[in-house]
């Protein structure tokens, strides 16, 4: 049976958390006609990209808070929910979580980022804790966040763990790097990437669905997102655009066409025979249980 799903590739206001709780509720609002099962919202989206550690501390310690306010949302609608990701201040450390919500109000899954972006890693401090699975309405889930789609170790664990889906919560930006230079210094060239396409993040996102044999729901922000960079320098974080749910062999291939802001609405399918033929093919999951090739000495 395919579960109706809606991927809000939408921008947050910075600093503007009740703003943009308030555009979250009015999307779901507007979409309720459609019998949508499941809302899912970008990183960061409901108080936009903070620098500083006591700013972000702040955020922190109001976790629970929000954590109350998208579930009572969550049963006014009758839909789970993935409100993007926003600050966790727990024992005296910050952490940059995501979680799912089911219709019920229920907390089904809470997840910590492992894998920080650079810059993130002035004020926050990487989870130990791996993802978990747990039964979403797609199936057999786990949830990361943004940069975590660079590290193989996390596809491992929900190879491991019998996952289906993964589901990216992103703030993947074009020119992120420009954040940087100023403390990690300039690069020795000049590259110039097209703001119209990411076929580099596309790739990366086909590749680890074919590698890990699971799919991948991917929801990034749309358009330009004004922020205060390090340095205390305004900056627009232009969107990768790329949101979009692709699973084994074709099974899923649903995609945004541009990185302007606009609600993706993705009818998802039981995707086990698809990942079942897929392991005809390659058996990439059994490698992966089998930790194939063995150590290697070179």
């Amino acid at each position: 049976m395919k579960k109706l799903t809606a991927l809000c590739q939408l921008n947050p206001l910075l600093r503007k958390p009740e703003d943009n709780f308030n555009k979250v509720e009015q999307v779901i609002k507007e979409h309720s006609s459609q019998k949508i099962l499941l809302f899912i919202f970008p990183e960061d989206f409901l108080y936009g990209i903070l620098r500083g550690r006591e700013e972000i501390k702040d955020a922190g310690k109001k976790f629970n808070f929000w954590i109350k306010r998208f579930s009572v949302l969550a049963v006014k609608y009758n839909i789970d929910i993935i409100p993007g990701s926003f600050p966790l201040f727990a024992k005296g450390k910050l952490f940059n979580t995501t979680v799912y919500i089911n219709k019920k109000g229920q907390l089904l899954n809470q997840y910590s980022k492992t894998n920080l972006w650079l810059s993130e890693r002035e004020e926050y401090s990487p989870s130990l804790v791996p993802p978990k699975v747990f039964n979403s309405i797609l199936g057999k889930t786990i949830q990361i966040i943004c940069w975590d789609l660079m590290d193989h170790k996390l596809f491992e664990e929900a190879v491991r763990q019998g996952a289906e889906w993964v589901i990216n919560v992103s703030l993947w930006s074009l020119d992120q790097s420009r954040d940087l230079s100023r403390k990690r210094g300039k690069t020795k060239n000049k590259y110039s990437f097209s703001l119209k396409k990411s076929e580099r993040l596309n790739s990366i996102i086909e590749t680890r669905t074919t590698e890990y044999n699971i799919g991948i729901i991917f929801c990034n922000i749309g358009g330009n997102h004004s922020y205060i960079a390090l340095g205390e320098v305004e900056q627009l974080a232009r969107s990768a655009g790329s949101t979009q749910a692709i699973a084994p062999l074709d099974g899923v291939r649903i995609n945004v066409k541009n990185r302007k802001e606009q609600v993706l609405i993705c009818n998802i399918p039981d995707i086990k025979d698809y990942i079942s033929d897929h392991e005809i093919f390659y058996g990439r999951r059994k490698d992966v249980k089998n930790n194939y090739p063995h150590s290697t000495i070179i």
